[in-house]
């Protein structure tokens, strides 16, 4: 073969292997039933890979990533983007080292403002039935799911998530039974702590993993998933207290008579006593921690004024002394606040928990002896399988906790609903409902109810008439497309639509529902010397309208009609012969603006000077004014510039500058005796009260 062959077919030989390398390196496993735990820390993101055998929790993998930059402060998030990159570091080094493809992670949240409810729930029981495994899962369930509501019903200003739970006891017809499984009874009894945080402390570490393309599939409190790997369940009849010491937070665990029985949190933990070096030796927070967690007798660095300096390990202790004896106090406090008196025996665990001498000032400030706290080590995790060279350590208990916590228990997710359009997670107890849900998507329960709008009622000419409210639109739950009802069950990626309903508008009526207002007019004309409104128009609470408006509730309309002479003498019982303007004329003559109507046999009347008002027809005003009487004093009010009467409102704008505001604070607003409209018109006579 010559050199040309030769160097072709090396060359394609080459290509071909790297396509094939490249190919392999692609083709990832699925993540199966490989747990994925992450612990999400202050100074730290740890990502764990595991495996449930009978033996125990087998550790297949462990990568950590120091945050770049202080992302976090007191277990809370606050850089959720660079958050994600850190996670997005540790998951593609697990697939890589392993080659898998993971979607899904396990999580733990830190106590920061951690809430619990401590409650006791009853249920009967089928008679004559043994109870069953399953049983107890789904009393224990419920008690969740109720003391749930119950938190909620207490904490209704603020969201709050429950992100874990512990059996205190269960009793069996009054009688405490630590396994109720096989037995026989009436009455089962579940007494459950429940662990609460609020909806942005999860948040934000929840849309942190989703950021890194993972799914949260479980969440739980970092105190119980510390608990799994260092006090299992039959070391719980002894009353111990674990504290799991991060960067940025203390949570404390407490157990006894067989469960865990209170948690805790405190805000101070390693990240003050990094903090005390930074400030004393002015470095800044990285080399804070190198020189805390150095065991070199002698320790160079360079501070912010990029002296070289060297401190002795005993210069360093003796600086953090007055921070590790504070830091020594809150934990103490802690543990006596959740287990009221110190208990027979302290784990100490987390990345803070290794500070040189921070076990016996816990035991001083407990007042115990000083082998009674112990500092976590590789032989205090319980049920983990691991290699030989997996270096693990106190600052591994969680990480290990929440593998070893994961599907152990009453199984239920943190799980993801879409509801409107927006994601929502909420804790699946596999009988979350749509009426527990709208908790989370802030829609009231009052809100769902359809009500009509209210009815009006009035009067024409006597006759009630009442209008009804429109109906309302009926509130609308749609899951996954189907019509449901507030107590369907829904579950992890549900798509959920809930449309409120509206209320249906008020009945309303206006005049030209019941009149042809082209046909309404008015004008004024002299009765025997008296000036009076006719024509077709009507009153309405006794004052005329000729205009269109609106009927309220409990209005009196009357209709008048004495548009022609006939129709005017009838209305006012006159039989007697009449003259118009001083002629004999027709009953069908249309009454005109200024006509004068008088008896035949007497003579015509000067009808200028008076002007009183006949008893089935209101006083009627010139263009000059109103005389009215405001809060006791007489006044004349002006017609406006269009020559159109004037309504309240005016009246109101001319005795303030505000009228808004003086309507606003007034107690009583009538004319003659009656609420006062704004759009009211206002005639001669009338009183009115603006107190």
């Amino acid at each position: 073969m010559d050199e040309k062959n030769k160097s072709n077919q090396t060359k394609h030989s080459a290509k071909s292997q790297k396509a094939t390398a490249k190919k392999t390196a692609v083709r990832k496993e699925p993540q199966g039933d490989v747990i994925f735990a992450l612990d999400i820390g202050t100074r730290t993101v740890v990502g764990v890979l595991a495996k449930k055998t009978p033996q125990g929790c087998e550790i297949i993998d462990m990568v950590t990533v120091v945050h770049e930059k202080r992302s976090m402060a007191d277990g809370q998030i606050e850089d959720i983007p660079s958050v994600s990159l850190d996670i997005k570091r540790v998951k593609r080094e697990l697939e890589h080292r392993q080659g898998i493809s993971l979607q899904n992670a396990c999580i733990a949240a830190a106590g920061r403002a951690l809430k619990t409810l401590r409650s006791s729930w009853e249920y009967k029981l089928p008679a004559d039935k043994l109870i069953t495994q399953e049983a107890l899962k789904m009393t224990e369930l419920d008690a969740v799911r109720r003391t749930c509501e119950s938190f909620m019903q207490t904490n209704d200003n603020a969201a709050f998530y429950c992100v874990g739970h512990s059996v205190i006891s269960r009793s069996l017809d009054g009688f405490k039974v630590q396994k109720p499984e096989g037995h026989r009874g009436e009455r089962l009894t579940t007494e459950i702590i429940a662990a609460f945080l609020p909806s942005y402390v999860v948040e934000s570490l929840c849309t942190a993993v989703d950021n890194a393309g993972l799914e949260v599939s479980r969440l739980t409190l970092e105190p119980i998933a510390a608990m799994s790997a260092v006090i299992p369940p039959e070391l719980r009849l002894i009353n111990l207290a674990l504290c799991d010491i991060g960067a940025g937070t203390s949570d404390v665990a407490v157990s006894r008579d067989g469960s865990v029985i209170a948690y805790g949190m405190a805000t101070t933990a390693g990240d003050e006593i990094t903090e005390t070096i930074m400030k004393e030796l002015l470095v800044d927070f990285n080399t804070a921690e190198m020189i805390k967690t150095s065991s070199a007798t002698e320790i160079p660095y360079k501070n912010i004024l990029l002296s070289e300096q060297k401190i002795s390990h005993g210069a360093v202790m003796e600086l953090i002394a007055p921070a590790a004896r504070e830091l020594a106090k809150v934990i103490a406090s802690e543990i006596l606040s959740a287990n009221a008196t110190p208990p027979q025996a302290v784990f100490l665990v987390g990345g803070g928990s290794k500070l040189e001498g921070l076990d016996a000032l816990v035991a001083e400030e407990l007042g115990l002896d000083g082998s009674r706290v112990i500092t976590g080590r590789r032989e205090l995790l319980r049920g983990v399988i691991a290699p030989e060279n997996m270096m693990l350590g106190a600052e591994h208990t969680t990480p290990l906790g929440i593998a070893i916590s994961s599907g152990e228990g009453v199984s239920y997710d943190f799980t993801t609903i879409t509801v409107n359009g927006k994601k929502l997670r909420a804790l699946d107890t596999n009988r979350l409902t749509v009426f527990e849900l709208m908790n989370f998507a802030k829609i009231k329960p009052e809100d769902m109810i359809a009500s009509s709008g209210k009815p009006i009622s009035f009067t024409i000419n006597g006759e009630k008439i009442t209008v009804r409210g429109k109906p309302a639109t009926p509130s609308e739950i749609i899951v996954n497309g189907e019509t449901a009802s507030l107590n369907t069950v829904v579950t992890k990626g549900d798509e959920v639509t809930i449309t409120p309903a509206v209320k249906g508008a008020d009945g309303a009526a206006r005049l030209s529902d019941y009149f042809d207002m082209s046909a309404v007019r008015s004008c004024t004309v002299s009765l025997f010397g008296e000036k009076r409104r006719v024509g077709r128009f009507m009153l309405i609470n006794g004052r005329e309208t000729t205009t269109e408006r609106r009927i309220w509730d409990g209005d009196e309309v009357e209709t008048v009609d004495t548009e022609t002479l006939g129709k005017l003498l009838k209305a006012n019982s006159i039989t007697r012969p009449v003259l118009l303007n001083g002629k004999s004329v027709s009953d069908e003559v249309t009454l005109q603006s200024g006509d004068e109507i008088t008896y035949k046999d007497e003579p015509a009347v000067n009808s200028n000077p008076a002007e009183p008002s006949a008893p089935n027809a209101p006083a009627v005003e010139n263009g000059e004014g109103r005389r009215i009487t405001v809060n006791g004093i007489e006044a004349e009010f002006p017609t406006r510039a269009d020559g159109s009467a004037p309504i309240f409102l005016d009246v109101a704008a001319a005795f303030s500058d505000d009228p808004t505001g003086l309507l606003a604070n007034a107690k009583t607003i009538t004319v003659n005796g009656k609420i006062a409209r704004l759009d009211e018109e206002i005639h001669s006579g009338d009183v009115i009260v603006i107190d």
